[in-house]
């Protein structure tokens, strides 16, 4: 299999610092302070202000573009959004930083032809709008950081695709997701807005000589318009996609029972369940397999997502990161 060669001047235009060697003057006291410009540095890697302010400008392009340069000053939760967009920033580069190093551990190169041809598709794609042009050179976005830039996004895919072939090739990801846990479930349920109109419905349900049918209240009360006219059906519901107090009760209830009122951000939910179903129950029901393979490969992507996220938090937490936020200056970040 051809080797994939690292364009090594993209790395170090990455790091874009300078080391700092001690042993070069025989007197350490006598040599001069250097000032530092790496605005963070992750593990051994260093991402200069100059390396920010072109990420800073290439991310901010599109936004200030759509709301006008004013944006920035606009406040949100304490905070200008200029800081907001900064702090993304900040976030964006250390991200890339780990995932580098993850992908540089397993010795997987990035393919130069590929970055190469993507950059190419990009240029034609701007290759008549004057106004980002005029943008990247004002920020000094040229070739080599743009290039630079494919290169995190083609890293960042090799990343997740990494990750979901580990995760889904793990015995004990099966063994979590399917080994006796319900995969699907089917629901009906009454959304009500107010507890007073929530207790008039409990008590056409409950009433003792004559109980009103749930599907009819679900008709005539529920405020979930697409659900009311089916009688409150909401079809199979794959594990995972209601809200946890939702699903936490329809998981655990008796089937062809009304549960107590359940409260989620939508409201006040009446729900009675028709049926769960196990992997095993699927496949005794004669589902054809490539259904069953969709659910599985379903519930496998949205559990990878969950354990990349805490995986990446758990590289996060164990390296070193410095930041220097006090560079952020606005000279520095408007590239003056």
């Amino acid at each position: 299999m051809k080797k994939i060669i690292l364009i090594l001047i993209v790395v170090m235009l990455l790091v874009g610092c300078s080391e700092n060697d001690s042993n070069n003057s025989s007197d350490a006291g006598q040599k001069e302070d250097v000032p530092n410009t790496s605005v963070v540095i992750v593990n051994d890697k260093e991402i200069s202000i100059e390396m920010f302010n072109k990420y800073y400008a290439m991310q901010s392009y599109d936004f200030e573009k759509e709301f006008g340069a004013s944006v920035w000053d606009i406040e949100q939760d304490g905070k200008t959004m200029k800081e907001i967009r900064q702090d993304q920033t900040l976030d964006y580069l250390i991200r890339v930083a780990l995932v580098e190093s993850y992908i540089d551990d397993k010795n997987l190169k990035v393919n130069g032809t590929v970055i190469d041809e993507a950059y190419g598709r990009y240029m034609d794609s701007i290759k008549n709008d004057a106004e980002i042009k005029t943008y990247f050179e004002e920020n000094r976005i040229d070739e080599v950081f743009l290039k630079r830039f494919l290169q995190d996004q083609y890293y960042l895919r090799i990343y997740s695709d990494l990750r979901l072939e580990e995760i889904s090739n793990d015995p004990k990801t099966h063994d979590v997701l399917f080994a006796d846990k319900y995969i699907r479930y089917k629901t009906r349920h009454i959304l009500l807005d107010s507890q007073e109109v929530l207790q008039e419905v409990l008590s056409l349900l409950n009433d003792e000589e004559n109980p009103a049918d749930f599907s009819d209240m679900a008709r005539l009360y529920s405020i979930h318009a697409t659900s009311a006219v089916k009688g409150g059906d909401l079809g199979y519901i794959l594990v995972g996609n209601m809200p946890e107090e939702y699903e936490k009760v329809a998981l655990e209830i008796e089937p062809y029972t009304v549960s107590e009122p359940v409260q989620t951000e939508y409201g006040f939910h009446l729900i009675f369940v028709d049926d769960r179903q196990m992997l095993q129950d699927m496949i005794d029901t004669g589902m054809p397999e490539e259904e069953i393979d969709g659910y599985k490969a379903d519930i496998i992507k949205d559990y990878a997502a969950k354990e990349m996220l805490r995986i990446y938090n758990e590289m996060e937490s164990q390296a070193v990161i410095e930041m220097h936020k006090e560079l952020l200056n606005e000279d520095a970040v408007d590239g003056e």
